[in-house]
C-alpha cells in the first residue's frame, strides 16, 4: 500500500517528465528545476593543481615580502651608515679647516712681530750708531738705519730660530740713491724676543 500523498515530505522529485519538481508537502509548485551545478552534491573542490597554484602564488607573496623587507632594512642601513660616514668626514674638514685657520692667525701674528722686532733693532743700532758719532768714532749726522737678514735668512720664514742681520747706517746721501755709511750687525733670537748688535760686519 502507497503512502498517502499529503505525507510525503516537502522536496524535489523525479519528474516522469524528465528534470526535477518541487513537491511543498501538499501540493506540487511550478518552481525551475534546481541546477546540478548548483546542487551542493554537484560541488566539486577545487583541482588540485588549482590549490597548488594559490599556494604557490601566496607562498611567492610571502617570500616576495620578506625578500623586499629585507631589502629595504639593508638599503636603510646602508644609508645610515653613509650618512654616518659623511658626517664624521663633515667634522673632520671642518676640524682641519679650523686648525689651519687657527694656524694661519697665529703664523701671521708671529710675522708682524717679526716685523716689528726688526723695527726695534734698527732703532737700537742707530741709537748706537749716534752715540759713536758723538763720542767721535765716526762721521754723522746717522740719516738712517736699515737692517737685513744674511745667509737666505728671513722673517717670513717662522722655521728659523735665530736670525743674523747686516745693518746699515747712512750717514751721507750720494745721490742716485746711493748712499754712505758704516756696517753693523745683530742676532735676533725668535724664541726668547732677545737680540745683540754691534759694529761691524756679522
Amino acid at each position: 500500500m502507497s503512502e498517502p500523498s499529503d505525507q510525503i515530505p516537502a522536496g524535489w522529485y523525479p519528474d516522469p517528465a524528465g528534470g526535477q519538481r518541487y513537491w511543498d508537502g501538499t501540493k506540487w509548485l511550478p518552481l525551475p528545476a534546481p541546477d546540478s551545478k548548483d546542487s551542493p552534491t554537484s560541488r566539486k573542490r577545487p583541482p588540485k593543481k588549482v590549490l597548488i597554484a594559490v599556494l604557490a602564488i601566496v607562498l611567492l607573496a610571502a617570500v616576495g615580502g620578506t625578500v623586499w623587507k629585507l631589502s629595504h632594512d639593508s638599503n636603510v642601513k646602508a644609508e645610515r651608515d653613509a650618512a654616518a660616514v659623511q658626517l664624521a668626514a663633515d667634522e673632520e674638514a671642518a676640524r682641519v679647516a679650523a686648525e689651519k685657520s687657527a694656524q694661519e692667525s697665529k703664523d701671521a701674528s708671529e710675522r708682524a712681530r717679526r716685523i716689528l722686532a726688526v723695527t726695534n733693532i734698527e732703532s737700537s743700532v742707530k741709537t748706537m750708531a749716534e752715540d759713536h758719532v758723538t763720542k767721535g768714532f765716526m762721521d754723522g749726522p746717522i740719516i738712517s738705519v736699515s737692517c737685513s737678514p744674511v745667509g737666505g735668512g728671513s722673517t717670513d720664514d717662522l722655521s728659523e730660530k735665530t736670525t743674523v742681520f747686516e745693518c746699515f747706517a747712512a750717514n751721507e746721501n750720494k745721490g742716485d740713491g746711493m748712499m754712505s755709511g758704516y756696517k753693523y750687525h745683530a742676532t735676533m733670537n725668535w724664541s726668547s724676543g732677545e737680540f745683540t748688535y754691534g759694529l761691524g760686519k756679522p
